[in-house]
């Protein structure tokens, strides 16, 4: 890998991407991939070839299969391989958080290690990046999940730009090129939640989404279900928007004033019992639903782990930082391919 400063963007003999400008890692970050991640590294590093300055960076999630000793063994035959490997589960945020921190080059691009979105389309989000943008979203074409997936990511996300109010890139992808400054930028921000594509509109970056390729799994299985669809919806909308809350305080006022209608009815003699357990039940289950927001909104103030590092790092073959290294390392240190030799 070169270590030149040419900013020369591409030659249009041997379409070889060089210089500093054009400088890119490819950030992995995987759990319990060892189904598909040899074909991960097989495609990315083949299209990095086309890279003078390049490095690809696994970020292993806590996976408790074979996936880390893959990523080592590519690692000891590849040196444009880093890894950094979590003490636990610690989430997909944590994982790419800790990819931008620890990325060595002008540019990072996510992508998954399914690689449903082609590393062959790291040039469409480069082109356009070098138009001046800090940071280019990928739009799946024609998009390969399955039914509850496309619909959920799209429904949550219009919700919050049409309903809430919430600026962000409308069906913007996790396959996304960074400017890696301002990436740590938005990752560093200390905000009530980790949503990256709602994030970047609020710290300036200049944005846009481009069409891309996607192409369906074609190993292992893909970790996202309906409970963490919502719970994806959630953090967006109430880490975003204070409307939630103004439907809160609306619904109660309604709540109230139906109350009172139907006492001062059922005083009068105009409805019977069942008429109030029906309005019992309804305004029963708004109430419940008023303190599911409220409590949403309260989560993270009442969470231990918020006072926790958002990652220890147990094994890496990079320098870290102490504060991120689980064994608290007195000098940072640099591991063979394989990683921390453990005692």
């Amino acid at each position: 890998m070169s270590t030149g400063t040419s900013t020369v963007a591409t030659n249009p003999i041997d379409n070889v991407r060089r210089g500093a400008d054009c400088a890119v890692t490819a950030l992995i970050p995987c759990y319990n991939e060892e189904a598909c991640i040899e074909r991960a590294y097989r495609e990315i590093a083949a299209e990095l070839e086309h890279f003078t300055e390049c490095e690809i960076l696994f970020v292993d999630d806590g996976s408790t299969d074979t996936t880390l000793e893959k990523i080592k063994a590519f690692a000891a035959a590849d040196e444009r391989v880093k890894f950094i490997s979590f003490a636990r589960n610690f989430g997909l945020e944590a994982a790419f958080s800790a990819g931008f921190k620890y990325a060595r080059t002008k540019w990072t691009v996510q992508l998954d290690a399914d690689l449903q979105s082609p590393p062959a389309e790291i040039h469409t989000l480069l082109d356009k990046a070098l138009e001046g943008y800090d940071i280019v979203f990928g739009i799946r074409l024609n998009r390969r999940d399955p039914w509850l997936r496309r619909m959920g990511s799209i429904g949550h996300q219009l919700v919050a730009q049409k309903l809430l109010g919430i600026k962000l890139p409308l069906r913007a992808s996790v396959f996304r090129l960074v400017r890696t400054s301002v990436a740590r930028r938005i990752v560093e921000t200390n905000l009530r939640s980790p949503y990256f594509i709602a994030t970047a509109p609020l710290v300036g970056a200049r944005y846009i989404a481009v069409p891309t390729k996607h192409q369906a799994r074609v190993a292992g299985v893909a970790k996202w279900n309906a409970a963490r669809l919502i719970s994806h919806a959630m953090d967006l909308w109430i880490g975003f928007s204070i409307r939630p809350l103004a439907l809160v305080h609306l619904t109660a006022v309604v709540a109230a004033t139906a109350s009172t209608v139907l006492l001062a009815l059922l005083a009068l003699g105009w409805i019977g019992p069942t008429a109030i357990a029906v309005a019992t039940l309804l305004l029963g289950s708004a109430a419940f639903l008023g303190l599911g927001v409220l409590s949403r909104y309260m989560i993270p103030a009442l969470r231990v782990r918020s006072e926790l590092p958002r990652f220890y790092i147990r094994e890496t073959n990079i320098p870290i930082d102490q504060a991120d290294d689980l064994y608290g390392s007195e000098q940072p240190w640099v591991g063979t391919a394989q990683g921390r030799p453990m005692s």
